[in-house]
Order: structure tokens, then sequence, then C-alpha cells
């Protein structure tokens, strides 16, 4: 399937439990995001970062503005017709949603339900198939032993990898993925970064993911868009984002920048702050 289109504008969204008057979500945010372009979100928590991909999802509706696939706004689908329209997707959430006693086969193969007759989905219940595919997404996540596991004796970072492995088997020209490597080692986090972008690219899906690994933006992905109170702060590419970038958007967070990306991030992010409060005196 091709890569989707996307498109957000003057979107405003609260999460459902907040009332009208609470602060928004995501605060009046427009962007366009082209057909199998690969893009990663990045900012500090709270920034909006989950909220941005559940408006992308059709998952949430905005209070204010317009969320577009492929030029639909996606609200104003009848309801079948936004059924149909969030089967051209995959969304990963950063905790996959696998049943504990589930085969890890079956799992994966809920990825392709949109694409199946009723019959089907039913006979793959009872006897799985597409097993050759299946293992085939398994092994480019380095797990093409655990084909027929229960998900319940796998470890967090494994089930991680099996909810991206999902993402290769989906008919959908849309990824969207939720911090992708918060249960991963470092190995495992640019296996599983360097396989999505390589399988994105290969089927021309468009990708869009939220990290907390900063480093893993600017390298890896094309362009970044930073997010903070739901608000853009940056849209550049990847290469172009500098430390006085991540200094205003990190501000009063950089805690989170040393977490995930070592002292050396942090300190030239502390550098950047002394640079821009030497300039503004």
């Amino acid at each position: 399937m091709p890569g989707l289109r996307v498109e957000l504008a003057g979107v405003i969204a609260r999460h459902p439990a907040a009332s009208s008057q609470s602060r928004p979500a995501i605060d009046q945010l427009s962007l366009k995001i082209a057909p199998g372009e690969h893009v990663a979100i990045i900012g500090p928590s709270g920034a909006g970062k989950t909220t941005f991909l559940q408006l992308l999802a059709a998952a949430l509706k905005p209070s204010q503005g317009t969320v577009s696939l492929d030029d639909q706004s996606v609200w104003s689908l009848s309801t079948k017709n936004l059924q149909r329209q969030r089967g051209r997707l995959f969304y990963a959430l950063q905790s996959p949603p696998l049943p504990p006693r589930q085969r890890v086969i079956v799992s994966l193969l809920a990825a392709k339900l949109p694409a199946l007759s009723l019959w089907r989905s039913v006979q793959n219940l009872v006897y799985p198939q597409y097993v050759e595919e299946v293992a085939q997404a398994l092994s480019q996540f380095d797990l093409q032993d655990k084909l027929w596991e229960r998900v319940d004796r796998l470890s967090g970072g494994e089930r991680q990898r099996v909810g991206l492995a999902r993402a290769l088997l989906a008919p959908a020209g849309l990824w969207l993925v939720d911090e992708p490597l918060s249960a991963l080692d470092p190995t495992r986090a640019r296996q599983a970064i360097a396989t999505l972008l390589r399988e994105a690219r290969a089927r021309e899906v468009t990708l869009v993911t939220t990290l907390h690994q900063v480093n893993v933006a600017t390298a890896e992905f094309p362009r970044v868009i930073g997010l903070r109170d739901g608000k853009l702060v940056f849209d550049l590419p990847g290469h172009a984002v500098t430390a006085e970038h991540l200094a205003e958007l990190y501000a009063q967070f950089e805690y989170e920048l040393a977490q995930v990306d070592g002292p050396v991030a942090l300190e030239d992010v502390a550098l950047a702050k002394r640079e821009i409060r030497v300039g503004c005196a």
C-alpha cells in the first residue's frame, strides 16, 4: 500500500477525560507529512507526542481543526469509511496490548485482519496461516525462535519487538509508532530502528514515530519535529537540529536528555543555554 499523506490544520485536542477549560494537549498545530516521509517526534514529557499519534490514528477527535489522511478529513467520514481509513494505518503502542496466553504467531497475524475476510480471520485463530511470512517478520527483529512461544513467556523487550514486527504484516500505508525503544537495550534499539526505517523505505510507507532518544532521532531520521506543551517548536532535517534547538525544547527537562543520550549531549545543551543567555544579555 502506498504511503499516506498526512495533514493537520489548526488542531486543538485535549485528553478525553480533561475538561474543556484545561490546557490543550495539542495547541493550534498545523503541519503536513508527505507520502513515504519518515518523521521523528521529540520533546519533553507532557509535550503532546502520544496525543499527536492518537490524532493521526483517528483514535482521538480534535476539539478544533482538521486531521486529514490522503486529503480526506477523517472525522467527516461515515462510520464505515472511517473504519476503512483506520484499516490503512498501523498504530504501535509503547506497551503493545498482546493477550498474555496467546501465541506469538497469532498476535502477529492480528495485524493482517484488515485485509482478511471474516472466514479467513476465524480460520487463522484455529490454524494459523502465513507461517513463513510471520517467521520472516520476526527474523527482522531477531525473534524467529519465538514464533510459537506464548506472549506471557516473553521479556518486556521481546514483547515490544513483537509489537514492532506486526507492522511488517499490516496492510498499511502509515506506520505510527510510539516510543519503540523504551524497553530495549542500546544494541536492540539500533537494530529495531534500522529495521523500521529499512522496511518503511522498501515499502514506501509513511513512518511517524515518537522518541525519547534524541541522538537516534537526529542521526537516523531525515525530518525531526520538536513539540513542547502541544505546540510546534521546530520542524527541521535531523542533521540541522542543534544543541541550541534542544536547549530551548528541553528547558527545565534537561534530565530527560541525560537519561537517554548521556552526559555529552547534556553538556552540549548546557553550553548552548549559557550561550543563549549571554547573547540575550
